[in-house]
């Protein structure tokens, strides 16, 4: 008799529960300026090289980090929580990492794993500082030696 009285309650309390675990929260980006450049890596485009740049300023509660990946010609667009949006004005470090995929021999899982060897993933090391303007930034390129 008892289960049949809090059976109300109990389903009141779940599917409040399930609300709040399923609110969407929408983040919105901060106001951004268009920002592209590109990476070579021994004097040639490289291709699939994250960069990131982390801001020297407060860039608000959420802690963005825009990025872009290099395609095969080398060349990137920043992103700052949508795709091609480039990044808040500001000063930046750059720091670069070249992933590849490879799989551990002992249980097959797969990891990213930098082909740079973190040479050049520290910000605290990096010496690429950048300062990003109102209106288009078309950046000087990175060089991987």
């Amino acid at each position: 008799m008892f289960a049949r009285r809090s059976l109300p309650l109990i389903l009141a309390i779940l599917t409040q529960s399930l609300a709040i675990g399923c609110s969407t929260t929408v983040l919105t980006p901060p106001k951004t300026v268009p920002v592209n450049g590109s990476v070579t890596f021994k004097g040639k485009p490289a291709a699939g090289v994250r960069v990131k740049f982390h801001p020297q300023f407060d860039i608000g509660t959420v802690k963005f980090i825009p990025y872009g990946e290099t395609g095969a010609d080398g060349k990137f667009l920043l992103n700052t929580g949508a795709s091609g949006n480039g990044a808040p004005k500001g000063d930046y470090i750059v720091t670069l990492e070249m992933l590849r995929i490879e799989a551990d021999p002992k249980d097959g899982l797969e990891a990213e794993v930098d082909r740079l060897q973190g040479g050049y993933n520290d910000p605290a090391k990096s010496n690429w500082k950048v300062t990003l303007e109102e209106g288009e930034n078309v950046l000087d390129p990175f060089h991987i030696n």
